[in-house]
């Protein structure tokens, strides 16, 4: 298989490939932190800490290939579904509380402190927005997890230059769910093809 695709950014996904058009150097982050599940392998590489780059990257891949999952309660798929709007449309919308208040105090793949900075940092020196499209829960586990395929395009602006940056991706979000709702605990990402170079 021919691997057009950039490799998977670990860390919080969005807020790191913005940052990252904008000329820093945030996205390489390749080592996880312990998960909060007990997770097999076999069952669920995305989330565990062993899992290679190649694994991440072929979940990815695959992501689009999938079906939404079956046997999701209704009530369980609105509150992920609204989790998922509300990760994207506090980020389009600035408002830094509402993003917060989705992503997980205890992540997989990246440090909560980080996500912190980095929204604070584009919100205050960029202007971005995010587009999705094909959204579909590809995993549920017994409302513990939850798996959110969508394919996304982020364009950056700089202000100041009115410089402009689009990139776009396969990206899958990992949701847990804790006593105050289901939050973002894991980003996976690939960038499309032909954009590696402008991320560098």
């Amino acid at each position: 298989m021919k691997q057009h695709w950039k490799k998977v950014m670990l860390g919080i996904g969005m807020s790191t490939l913005l940052l990252g058009a904008c000329g820093a150097d945030e996205e390489k982050k390749e080592e996880n932190t312990n998960s909060t599940e007990e997770v097999k392998p076999s069952e669920d590489p995305a989330t565990d800490e062993a899992a290679s780059l190649n694994q991440m990257t072929q979940i990815v891949e695959d992501a689009s290939e999938l079906k939404e999952a079956e046997g999701i309660p209704e009530e369980e798929k609105t509150a992920i579904n609204e989790a998922f709007d509300q990760y994207i449309n506090a980020f389009n919308e600035e408002d830094f509380e509402s993003y917060m208040s989705v992503i997980s105090k205890t992540p997989v793949n990246f440090e909560y402190a980080d996500e912190e900075r980095y929204v604070k940092q584009i919100f205050d020196s960029v202007d971005s927005k995010r587009t999705v499209e094909n959204v579909k829960i590809i995993n549920y586990a017994a409302g513990k997890k939850a798996d959110v395929y969508a394919e996304i395009e982020a364009t950056t602006k700089d202000p100041n230059s009115d410089k402009e940056v689009t990139r776009s991706g396969k990206q899958v979000t990992v949701f847990h769910k804790k006593e105050d709702g289901w939050k973002v605990a894991a980003i996976f990402f690939l960038a499309s093809e032909g954009e590696e170079e402008a991320t560098e």
